[in-house]
C-alpha cells in the first residue's frame, strides 16, 4: 500500500507541488482578518447559525429537516454543529465560515484538475490561483453562504463525468453519481446542474449510437445519484415540495403577482430579464451590476465580477469555443446558468450564478492556453517557453493581489456594511447568540434579525 502511495506521489509530484501552493495561498486569503472582515454577520449567516443551534440544542431536528431558506436539509449544517458540540459556542461564527472556506478550497482543487485536462499544469495553476482570489469568489468563500457547497459538488461532478466519458470507466460514473446526489442536498443551482448533466449524458448516448459502455455508464450514474438523494426526494414528496419550491417561487421573475404588482406585462419583463442577463453575464456591463440591494452584497458597487484581463480572455475564449465547438458539458452549464438567471429576479445575481465564475475562468484559461500554443509554434520561440510561462505566473500573482485588494477595500465601504443588512454586529454577537440558544432550549423557534432589532436595546450589548 505504501509503495503504491509513494509511486502515485512521484508520478504527480508537480501537481502536488502546485496544489500545495494553491491550498496555502487560498487558506491565507480566506482566514486573514476573518473575524473583522466582512464587517458584520449577514442575515443569511445569522439565520443559518440559528439553525445550527437548533441542531445542537433542540430535539426535533433530523438530518432531513428543511432548514435555511426552507429548501435545504439540516444535514448540510451538521459539520458546523459537530464543531460546536466539540468546542463550544465561543467560536461559532468562525466555525460557520470555516465550513464554507473548506468547500471553497476543495472547489479550486477540483477546478485545477478540470482545467489541467484541457490545458497544461502551468495554465491550470495560474488560473486556479486567479479564480481563488477573484473578489466575487472570495466574497462567497469568506461569508458563509451555502451556494459554495453546490460549487464544490458541481465541479467534482464535472471532473468525474469528464473522466468517465473519456475513459468509459464505471468507477468514474459511480463517483460522479455520488457528487450528483450530494448536489441535490445543497443550493438550488446544484439540482439544476445535476439535471443538466443528465441531459448532456443522454445526448452523448444518442450521439454515440447507444453503445453498451455508454448505456452502462449512464445507468450506474443515474442509479448512484438516485440512491444518494432518495431520502431527500422522499422528504420532498412527503412535504409536497412546499418547502423546496418556496424560494424559487419567491424569486421567479414571471410570477403573476410581480407582473401585476409592477403594472407591467410579461413581455416587458421578458425583455428586461433578457437584457440584464446578457449584458450582465456576457458583456459584463457594469451599469447593470448592483441592481437591487441584494446584488450589492455579491459584487462591488457597479463593478463587473472579473477584472479587465479576464474579461478580454473570456470574450476571446467564448468566440473561440463557439467556432471550435469544444467542451460540450461546459456549454450545457453555460446555458443552464443563463436560463436560471433569466427566470430569476434581478439578474445578474451571483448568488444564484456563482457557478458562472469558475466557468469564466475555465474559458479564459483554455483560450490563453490555445493562443500560447499557436503563438509559440508559429513564431518559433520554443526556447523561450519557460520564460514566457514564468512571466505569466508573475503577472498572474500581481493580478491576484490586485483582486484581493479589491475585495478588502470593497468590504470596508460603508455602503457594503449597509447592503449586508439586516445583519448582526460583532460586538452584539454573543448577546444575540445567548438569546437564540435560550429560546431554542425553551422549546421556541429562533427569531430573525428584524425581531432582534426590536428587542436588543433592552439588553446589555458587550463592547
Amino acid at each position: 500500500m505504501m509503495k503504491e502511495i509513494l509511486k502515485f506521489m512521484e508520478k504527480h509530484k508537480v501537481d502536488i507541488f502546485f496544489i500545495s501552493i494553491i491550498i496555502v495561498f487560498s487558506i491565507f486569503i480566506r482566514l486573514f482578518l476573518i473575524d473583522e472582515i466582512p464587517t458584520n454577520i449577514t442575515g443569511d449567516e445569522s439565520w443559518d447559525l440559528s439553525n445550527v443551534y437548533r441542531i445542537v440544542f433542540a430535539k426535533d431536528i433530523t438530518p432531513l429537516t428543511f432548514l435555511g431558506d426552507g429548501s435545504v436539509p439540516a444535514i448540510i449544517y451538521f459539520p458546523v454543529a459537530l464543531l460546536i458540540k466539540m468546542f463550544g459556542t465561543s467560536d461559532s461564527i468562525l466555525f460557520l465560515r470555516l465550513n464554507i472556506i473548506v468547500y471553497s478550497i476543495l472547489s479550486v482543487i477540483a477546478f485545477y484538475f478540470i482545467l489541467k485536462e484541457k490545458t497544461s499544469r502551468i495554465i491550470s495553476f495560474l488560473f486556479t490561483l486567479l479564480l481563488s482570489s477573484n473578489y466575487v469568489f472570495l466574497n462567497f468563500s469568506r461569508t458563509a453562504w451555502i451556494n459554495m457547497i453546490s460549487v464544490f459538488s458541481g465541479l467534482f461532478l464535472i471532473l468525474f463525468i469528464e473522466k468517465a466519458t473519456k475513459e468509459k470507466n464505471s468507477l468514474w460514473y459511480l463517483i460522479a453519481g455520488i457528487f450528483a446526489g450530494i448536489s441535490f442536498y445543497g443550493y438550488h443551482y446544484g439540482r439544476i446542474l445535476t439535471i443538466t448533466v443528465f441531459i448532456y449524458l443522454f445526448i452523448i448516448l444518442l450521439k454515440n449510437g447507444l453503445k453498451a459502455k455508454d448505456i452502462k455508464g449512464l445507468i450506474i450514474f443515474w442509479l448512484t445519484t438516485l440512491i444518494i438523494c432518495l431520502p431527500f426526494l422522499v422528504n420532498i414528496f412527503n412535504d409536497k415540495a412546499f418547502s423546496l419550491l418556496r424560494r424559487p417561487q419567491a424569486t421567479f421573475a414571471f410570477s403573476q403577482e410581480k407582473v401585476l404588482g409592477a403594472s407591467t406585462t410579461e413581455q416587458t419583463v421578458f425583455f428586461h430579464q433578457l437584457n440584464y442577463t446578457l449584458r450582465g453575464l456576457i458583456l459584463f456591463d457594469d451599469s447593470v451590476m448592483s441592481n437591487g440591494v441584494e446584488n450589492q452584497r455579491y459584487t462591488p458597487l457597479y463593478t463587473p465580477p472579473v477584472n479587465l484581463v479576464i474579461k478580454i480572455l473570456f470574450w476571446g475564449g467564448l468566440i473561440y469555443l463557439i467556432f471550435k465547438r469544444k467542451y460540450g458539458i461546459w456549454w450545457f452549464v453555460f446555458v443552464s446558468i443563463l436560463i436560471t438567471q433569466f427566470l430569476s429576479d434581478l439578474p445578474p445575481n451571483f448568488s444564484r450564478g456563482l457557478f458562472y465564475i469558475p466557468f469564466i475562468y475555465f474559458v479564459s484559461g483554455f483560450f490563453l492556453s490555445e493562443m500560447l500554443k499557436y503563438s509559440i509554434n508559429s513564431l518559433g520561440v520554443q526556447n523561450y517557453k519557460n520564460f514566457i510561462y514564468m512571466y505569466l505566473i508573475i503577472a498572474g500573482f500581481l493580478i491576484s493581489l490586485s483582486d484581493i485588494n479589491v475585495y478588502f477595500e470593497w468590504m470596508k465601504q460603508p455602503y457594503e456594511y449597509n447592503a449586508r443588512q439586516p445583519a448582526i454586529d460583532y460586538r452584539e454577537f454573543y448577546v444575540w447568540q445567548d438569546y437564540q440558544i435560550n429560546l431554542i432550549k425553551n422549546g421556541q423557534l429562533p427569531i430573525v434579525n428584524q425581531e432582534w432589532y426590536m428587542i436588543r436595546n433592552n439588553l446589555i450589548i458587550k463592547d
